[in-house]
């Protein structure tokens, strides 16, 4: 259904529900853009789990977010309370990015008028526009979400941000680590070790070679940054460190992280929602790809700023049924991650610097 189909005057208040993955959040965003071009006077409103809820409200796009009850703690009850609570923000218009039959039913018990999102597990009964679902795995998680966009009458794809981040919010992290004795090289490099899933993490022990290498070739310097719960695993990369060289920032929320990106040289990380954060704010990242799709969820940046190293299997991509359709290297890790080695990293790394 195209722009003209809808009754564009009487659509004041959009509810935009995120994807759950922080990744994918970031993906979804050239959407909201595209969208706020057919609805520039409408309010925006995005509904988000927690951390992204943290910076989207600094998105442009956006004019309020609301952060969605989401764990094991929150029931069938909870979610109909929640549902039911959003019934006062009176939704003319909500937007599914996400593709569970749980965000189809909270968005029709929120009582918006008009429900669109793509018509999957059975939900199109929940949805007043359905889109017909495609292969998600077909092409990029950008272009994805950007279907529903055009549904809408959103202009061609363009596959850039808005920025999230102000001069001050820059400068105020620059500070920070200032005062931690960091960032005074011209190669201080963000180091994201952890991951979604144990299976997608570079070994710990390579990424702390890999950063003695680099402060012994190019001194630099290093943060760490991870949630609280990768406290532990970032402790291991660093004790391989020159321990004046670095410093961790755990549990930061994720409007600061993107400040600290945006203040290094580049962002060294496995295939995550960081990863895809620092192409957002313009760092160059080298990615390591164990069992993800680099077709779907290749950070999206400049060709020139991004290394990705990955190694292609028969079984590539992953559909994540770890060690159903592969075997288990003696580390029990799949062997797409465990055979990328701390030198093939460290050629990307010298092949970025060589253009950034």
């Amino acid at each position: 259904m195209r722009s003209t189909d809808w009754e564009k005057e009487n659509i004041h208040h959009i509810a935009l529900w995120m994807p759950n993955w922080l990744g994918d959040v970031v993906f979804a965003l050239p959407a909201v853009q595209g969208i706020r071009k057919v609805f520039p006077e409408a309010r925006f409103t995005a509904l988000a789990r927690r951390p992204a809820d943290d910076f989207l409200i600094h998105h442009p796009a956006f004019d309020s977010v609301l952060p969605i009850p989401y764990g094991s703690s929150e029931g069938a009850l909870a979610s109909l309370q929640f549902g039911r609570t959003l019934r006062k923000y009176r939704f003319d218009l909500s937007i599914l990015f996400p593709n569970a039959i749980r965000t189809a039913l909270l968005s029709r018990l929120s009582g918006s008028r008009l429900r669109l999102g793509y018509g999957t597990e059975w939900r199109g009964c929940l949805l007043t526009h359905p889109v017909d679902a495609i292969d998600s795995r077909s092409m990029h998680a950008v272009e994805y979400y950007y279907r529903l966009a055009e549904t809408l009458g959103a202009p061609a794809l363009e596959r850039s941000f808005e920025s999230v981040l102000t001069d001050d919010d820059v400068f105020r992290q620059k500070t920070m680590l200032a005062e931690k004795g960091i960032g005074d090289t011209p190669c201080l490099v963000a180091v994201q070790p952890g991951a979604s899933k144990a299976e997608k993490r570079w070994h710990a022990e390579r990424f702390g070679e890999l950063c003695r290498r680099l402060a012994q070739e190019q001194d630099a310097q290093f943060v760490f940054l991870g949630s609280q719960a990768e406290a532990g695993l970032i402790d291991e990369v660093r004790a391989l460190c020159p321990p004046e060289k670095c410093v961790a920032l755990t549990g930061l929320p994720l409007h600061e992280v993107l400040g600290v990106i945006k203040n290094c040289r580049f962002l060294v990380a496995n295939d995550s929602g960081i990863m895809n954060l620092a192409a957002m704010v313009g760092t160059p990242v080298v990615a390591i790809f164990g069992p993800g799709n680099v077709l779907t969820t290749d950070p999206v940046i400049a060709p020139e700023k991004k290394e990705i190293v990955t190694k292609k299997f028969p079984c590539s991509p992953c559909r994540h049924r770890f060690f159903e359709e592969c075997e288990p290297s003696p580390n029990n890790k799949p062997y797409c991650i465990e055979d990328i080695q701390v030198e093939e990293v460290m050629q990307a790394v010298q092949r970025l610097l060589q253009r950034v």
